[in-house]
């Protein structure tokens, strides 16, 4: 009788032992997974931290090259625009900065497309700072319905309007046909980054409407240009059309910003008196 009791006493104590034993060992578990999943939120805060940092960085540095590059371009027109004045082809300028411009003004929508508008005595000259770096094709058209032509086009203008076609068929875009979009070359791929505007049409567009717009307020014709200006210098822009339109060019350096407003002056048949520039300078600031 008593071996029997010791016996079961010994495996109660056994059971006994054995709970305890596992009721530690999923305590250790338990803490050993609660530090794996608080070391785990605490690697992936600080990649977040990192990320964010990083992309702060980069985004501080973009920031900083824009602002760089618009006063390196204001600095050019001014140098380009001096001459001309010392020369005798202008009389006067004025380098209006659409920064600051206000929301309520009547023709936010057609200025903040630039970066410039510059008022001289043989009309507007409007400038939309490009400080861009990748490979550019620029003003490249779709059409997909006909063959793309291969005489006299380089391998980069082939190029161009294949990836324009390509967009335009795969993606059903309801935007115009024209497109600009920036080349990147990756490990093992090339990426083509599509702008949500074309620069070339939105500069032709709203130099337009910026002309009937004063014409209609001052009651006297003027003359408008666009000009976008890619003022980084080592920039590989590829153009689509080598036709200009009326109311804009493209400048890739300091010294096709100057054949530019040379050509606007030149083809200038408006001239206005400084009473006239000093009322579109009031309306701008209006």
């Amino acid at each position: 009788m008593f071996l029997t009791f010791i016996l079961v006493a010994i495996i109660i104590l056994m059971i006994v032992a054995l709970f305890v034993s596992r009721s530690i060992m999923q305590h250790r578990l338990d803490t050993e997974v609660y530090s794996k999943n608080q070391l785990v939120s605490k690697v992936n805060t600080l990649r977040s931290e990192v990320a964010s940092l990083r992309n702060e960085m980069i985004n501080d540095h973009n920031h900083q090259q824009h602002h760089y590059g618009i006063r390196k371009a204001k600095q050019a027109l001014t140098d380009i625009l001096e001459k001309f004045k010392e020369e005798g082809k202008i009389k006067f300028f004025t380098i209006f900065s659409t920064g600051n411009l206000a929301v309520k003004h009547p023709l936010f929508e057609q200025l903040r497309t630039f970066d410039y508008i510059v008022i001289t005595d043989k009309g507007l000259l409007n400038i939309d700072v490009k400080n861009w770096k990748e490979k550019t094709f620029y003003h490249f058209s779709a059409d997909p319905e006909n063959e793309i032509k291969t005489e006299y086009e380089s391998l980069d203008q082939i190029i161009g309007h294949y990836i324009a076609d390509q967009y335009q068929s795969q993606f059903q875009s309801s935007r115009r046909d024209v497109y600009t979009f920036t080349e990147k070359i990756k490990n093992n791929r090339v990426e083509f980054d599509f702008y949500d505007y074309d620069p070339y049409l939105a500069a032709a567009v709203n130099s337009k409407e910026l002309k009937d717009a004063y014409e209609k307020r001052f009651n006297q014709k003027i003359t408008s240009v666009g000009v976008v200006y890619f003022n980084d210098g080592s920039i590989n822009i590829i153009d689509g059309p080598t036709e200009r339109e009326k109311y804009v060019a493209t400048a890739s350096s300091k010294h096709s910003l100057r054949d530019a407003v040379d050509e606007m002056i030149a083809q200038s048949k408006h001239d206005l008196s400084m009473q006239d520039c000093e009322a579109a300078v009031n309306y701008l600031n209006q």
